[in-house]
């Protein structure tokens, strides 16, 4: 472990070294072996120090590095964004990444599933944000697929059922994650699923208020045709992650991201205009039940979609006779 959380920056403020950090943590999410000498009641800071490892992760909203809490010695996730030194110096980009940030940390904040990323506190310092979360080892299905290559049926099967598991949770809860891909799903070394990046989801009290929901959100090649082009009456809804989740298992029976071979603009005009799904590889042979669950979600009236709860019971989703991890 000495190894792994050597510091990778030397212009980083917390560079190997030990730091007192101040920590909103939610006690109904902390596990009794997790910061176990942190226990604070809501809306309470609690003290602990923690390491900053190697990075592990970046993307458009952050960086995630691995973390160690120096207290408990246990491994976690740390997602962070560096703020500028001078308040002036902050650009549109920076304000909307670290708004995205703690909008994710607000959000995680009251979630509590299985299939969902653990939220485990908030940090706010002069230099940085950051949320910290379970550390889950397996990677993504992004990184799994580039270093296997396309899944087999039983796995495929298995990850999908999870995915919409945590999907219809978070849709009770009139919450739309907006930005589903294999990139977003972290897997561990026994083959659980669990959603993460919700920097971008958004959450409404009701969810028929979910309809009001236009702005154009997301990573083109995984969106539903009403994102990029909403109905102005309408906007759009819970379903655009229905067909993220067809974008998904796309991607896992071919090896390969929807739309693969495609340019953005193209893809963004495919969608407004024909409404069109991303197309099947030609190397890819599908059965009835496969095309059938594929067909669903990417119904293109939203309306014609089903729901989280019900595509789970699809009969292609009835696991592989005797299949496991």
């Amino acid at each position: 472990m000495r190894r792994n959380l050597q510091a990778i920056e030397s212009p980083a403020p917390f560079e190997d070294k030990q730091h007192a950090s101040l920590i909103t943590l939610s006690h109904r999410n902390v596990r009794p072996n997790v910061f176990h000498n942190c226990w604070a009641e809501p809306s309470t800071t609690a003290i602990f120090r923690w390491i900053r490892g190697e990075l592990i992760g970046k993307g458009s909203y952050g960086r995630v590095y691995l973390g160690c809490n120096a207290n408990t010695g246990e491994i976690l996730a740390v997602k962070q964004v560096e703020l500028p030194k001078k308040q002036f110096e902050q650009t549109n980009q920076q304000m909307e990444v670290a708004n995205a940030l703690k909008f994710e940390s607000e959000t995680l904040k009251d979630l509590e599933h299985p299939r969902i990323v653990r939220y485990l506190g908030y940090e706010e310092s002069p230099e940085s944000l950051n949320i910290f979360l379970e550390y889950v080892p397996g990677g993504t299905i992004e990184s799994c697929l580039f270093q296997h290559g396309r899944f087999s049926e039983g796995l495929t099967k298995s990850f999908t059922s999870q995915i919409l598991e945590g999907l219809e949770y978070l849709h009770c809860r009139g919450i739309i994650h907006r930005d589903l891909k294999a990139a977003n799903i972290l897997v561990d070394h026994s083959g659980n699923c669990k959603i993460s990046d919700f920097g971008i989801s958004k959450r409404v009290d009701q969810l028929e208020a979910a309809r009001a929901s236009t702005g154009m959100k997301g990573t083109v090649f995984w969106m539903a045709p009403e994102v990029v082009s909403p109905p102005k009456s309408s906007g759009y809804d819970v379903k655009v992650d229905i067909w993220s989740v067809g974008c998904i298992v796309l991607e896992m029976w071919s090896g390969k991201r929807p739309w693969a071979g495609q340019e953005v603009i193209a893809v963004m005009l495919k969608l407004h205009k024909d409404r069109l799904p991303p197309p099947i590889p030609k190397d890819l042979h599908l059965s009835e039940l496969a095309i059938s669950f594929r067909n669903s979600c990417f119904a293109s009236n939203p309306a014609k979609r089903p729901m989280a709860a019900e595509l789970r019971r699809h009969p292609y989703l009835t696991p592989v006779p005797d299949w496991s991890f």
